[in-house]
Parts: C-alpha cells; structure tokens; sequence
C-alpha cells in the first residue's frame, strides 16, 4: 500500500511538472512571435557619449544631432538610466 502510494506521488508530481512546462512553452512561443526583432527596436536604443565635448565632436563628425539630457538628483547615473 505504502509502495502504491508513493509511485501516485511521484506520478502526479511529474505529470504536474510536465504541465507546467507545457505551459511555460506555450508562453514563451506567443511572447516571442509578437516581441519585435532587433531591427524594429534599432530606433529606441540611444548611443551615450560620456560629455557634451564628446557628443558635439560625435555629432560633427557623423552629422547627427544631440540630445542634451540633465540629471539633477544626488544618486542619477546616465548610463542606468536611473534618474
């Protein structure tokens, strides 16, 4: 009896974990078929210069223009993000 109870337990665990992966799978599939590719994204990803010195002769050179960002906040850090 103890025997048939356990085989039920582990039974229904895998089957439960085999579920979930199921789940997971299909999850993931629809996420990555509506998730945009690298080149739809290309126009959200901003190219950081460390100072406006570096930005003004980054943007002479290619003929671009600058988007001057200030943080003002004691813990704001550019390249995080965090403001």
């Amino acid at each position: 009896m103890r025997k048939n109870i356990l085989f039920v337990a582990v039974l229904l665990a895998s089957s439960t974990a085999a579920a979930q992966d199921e789940q997971a799978d299909r999850v993931l599939s629809k996420y990555l078929k509506i998730r945009p590719s690298e080149r739809e994204m290309a126009m959200y990803q901003l190219d950081w210069a460390d100072s406006l010195g570096d930005a003004q002769k980054r943007a002479a050179r290619e003929d671009r223009p600058i988007v001057l960002i200030i943080i003002h906040a004691k813990y704001g850090d550019i390249h995080s993000g965090h403001c």
